[in-house]
């Protein structure tokens, strides 16, 4: 089969937005007020700066009906990337907005009578894994907001992506009183060390399989440009891992290790391989994991042909976001020392990609080789510090609506099972004491995860039977912080009812929207597949 690698390599490219910024420490100081002017809707907007200079927006419509939404971007760049974009210069989103469409809800939001805010998440021009920062810029967005608009302000939602959720969960337990309803989309669950050690492990694996040369997480840690560098020149051995597999289609025999080369085991099994033990999702853009066609004969090779095209973007974000991290713990916060491969291949897995995987017996030497491949072994302090970033409590009872999509390519879904765990958890402790002594309020589950499905189908072949990449890609379900319209709203409104319920909605309610929302699953006990990594706390 020939596959196209455009759209893949495209999403490493914008991935490679994201990166690292030695922080430095903000000044103790208050916003000064805003400027504002009303167009001829008499929608009000008001733009100022918060004390250590980054930008915020404010939006009111003249039909403002007292619900006031706070926006938490995700990841931005700290440097430029030549050739594919340039570094932020203020306010970029100011509501929730498609990735893949870059259409936003900020006028759906508008005509229901929501207020709007938001804010550009850099500290004195550095961005990166700046969480501690933006929790306490987040404070002073909403006490600007309330200066200026009073009791008119009678609900506040706070809301946000990707790394928000790191934000937004730490944030809420600090300061309860300050929103009444909490919105997750396509968030990272604290701590992100769960994720980024998949991520990590991406790198590893290819290295023992594909280009010994690869030093992956492990090259992290020098701060500023050069640790920059070196993590974008880890990121581009990937690229060129992927560009070869564009060409190629992973069909020529492994090279790497030695004891398997030679063997009948195509370099797409490794591949195939790498992603089911990292969890990368086997549904894509344009690959369903179903359909099959005279180059694509086997369900399996469709999950490995989503692998690829998902694996791009995975990796960027293992890279620059894991280089982020290590301006934080220091180098040396990977560790595999202790990782048990076999146990992270799901049996139901193996058997379902059997055939991609090259068999019973292509599985069995794979993981034969990567159990006795040199480890990387991590340093202690970095260790420690990497599996306490943005460590959060759970404890809130606000209520909190996640929604994400059933295959994301970059924060994979299991993040919002593994939210609803951690809050689940502590909910259960708290319901069991509470039935010792039956004083005080008994504690309610206020917590749901709504999570937007693909289509049964929807892989396009030419007329040789290869994927076509080039078609449209799947309406729903795919890709990372890229919704529908219809969805984002429906997420939005349930916000919006939740603040001035103190509740989720009910099963019933969820169900109800979903019938009027293509996609949106109704399930509310739906789960995804769960993350590899659970390191607690």
């Amino acid at each position: 089969m020939k596959l196209s690698m455009r759209k893949s390599i495209a999403a490493v490219s914008a991935a490679a937005l994201v990166a690292a910024g030695v922080l430095v420490s903000v000044p103790a100081a208050n916003a000064a007020a805003p400027t504002c002017t009303t167009d001829k809707a008499n929608l009000e907007t008001c733009t100022g700066k918060l004390a250590n200079g980054a930008g915020y927006v404010f939006k009111m419509p003249a039909n403002f009906k007292g619900t006031m939404f706070f926006w938490e971007h995700g990841f931005r760049s700290t440097y430029p990337v030549p050739g594919v974009a340039t570094v932020p210069t203020g306010v970029e989103e100011i509501t929730p907005a498609s990735q893949s469409t870059g259409k936003d809800i900020t006028k759906e939001m508008m005509l229901a009578g929501y207020g709007a805010a938001a804010y550009d998440g850099t500290v004195q021009g550095l961005r990166g894994w700046n969480n501690t920062y933006r929790v306490e810029m987040l404070k002073e967005v909403i006490d600007t907001a309330m200066a200026k608009y009073g009791t008119k302000i009678q609900k506040k939602v706070v809301y946000g992506s990707s790394q928000a959720g790191t934000i937004l969960t730490p944030f809420i337990e600090k300061y309860p009183t300050y929103a009444d309803a909490v919105g997750i989309l396509a968030g990272n669950t604290p701590s992100p060390a769960d994720s980024v050690q998949s991520a990590c492990d991406i790198f590893y694996i290819l290295s023992v399989f594909a280009d010994p040369t690869i030093k992956g997480c492990t090259a992290f840690g020098t701060k500023g440009v050069p640790g920059f560098q070196a993590a974008v020149g880890e990121l581009l051995k990937v690229v060129a891992l992927l560009k070869a597999w564009q060409i190629n289609s992973g069909v020529p025999g492994l090279e790497y290790p030695a004891a398997l080369k030679g063997s009948p085991i195509p370099q797409r099994s490794a591949l195939l391989l790498t992603g089911l033990l990292s969890g990368v999702p086997t549904k894509s853009a344009h690959m369903d994991g179903i359909s099959t066609s005279a180059l694509v004969p086997e369900h399996s090779i469709n999950a490995t042909v989503a692998i690829l095209e998902n694996m791009g973007e995975a990796v960027a974000t293992g890279v620059l976001a894991g280089q982020s991290m290590s301006e934080i713990t220091g180098p040396g916060f990977y560790d595999n020392t202790k990782t048990n491969w076999a146990a992270l291949l799901d049996e139901a897995d193996s058997g379902r990609y059997n055939l991609g995987l090259s068999g019973d017996e292509g599985i069995a030497a794979m993981l034969g080789v990567l159990s006795m491949a040199p480890r990387v072994a991590g340093d202690a302090a970095a260790i420690a510090k990497f599996k306490a970033l943005d460590k959060s409590s759970f404890t809130s009872t606000k209520p909190t609506i996640l929604i994400s999509n059933e295959a994301d390519r970059l924060v994979f879904p299991g993040n919002s099972s593994r939210y609803v765990d951690r809050k689940r958890e502590v909910y259960e402790k708290a319901l069991a004491s509470w039935e010792k002594t039956r004083t005080g309020k008994k504690p309610i589950w206020n917590t749901l995860a709504l999570y937007a499905m693909t289509p049964e189908t929807y892989t396009k072949f030419t007329a040789t039977g290869a994927p076509d990449l080039t078609a449209a890609p799947a309406v729903s379900g795919v890709g990372h912080q890229a919704f529908t319209t219809k969805q984002m709203k429906a997420w939005v409104d349930m916000l919006a009812v939740a603040a001035k319920s103190g509740k989720v909605p009910t099963n019933a309610y969820v169900q109800y929207i979903a019938e009027k929302v293509p996609y949106l699953n109704g399930d509310i006990d739906y789960r995804p597949a769960d993350l590899k990594y659970d390191f607690g706390y």
